[in-house]
């Protein structure tokens, strides 16, 4: 399967968002999937916070206890990225992770700067 990510114009002053480090906290002990959408629901949070949204994700890394679970957090992973723009992602095995926590996640993301808002022109 071919993955197709937006054009970049190397014209316009762009700046990346990393969030880095998110784990479950009010889930912490629930299932992967309860664990994964809070996480979803954070970094969804986050990127606004940060002027950007999932859509200009450019990568995900997951951190899992144990890879058993990888289908079981992929299905709420799939279910929240925005269609057409899954970004680059890796999946680490980590047995190290904190107690009752089974998934870690790291996301970048796209952002333009305000300097960049193509309705105010270069």
């Amino acid at each position: 399967m071919a993955i197709k990510h937006s054009p970049v114009d190397e014209a316009l002053p762009l700046q990346t968002v990393h969030i880095i480090g998110q784990m479950a906290s009010s889930t912490l002990g629930s299932s992967i999937g309860t664990q994964a959408a809070e996480i979803l629901d954070r970094i969804d949070a986050l990127l606004k916070e940060a002027g950007t949204d999932k859509s200009e994700l450019i990568q995900a890394n997951f951190w899992l206890r144990d890879l058993t679970s990888f289908d079981e957090m992929n299905a709420v992973w799939e279910r929240w990225v925005a269609a057409g723009t899954t970004p680059r992602r890796t999946t680490f095995e980590d047995h190290n992770l904190p107690p009752l926590c089974d998934l870690r996640v790291d996301a970048i993301a796209w952002s333009m700067t305000k300097d960049s808002d193509p309705s105010q022109g270069l």
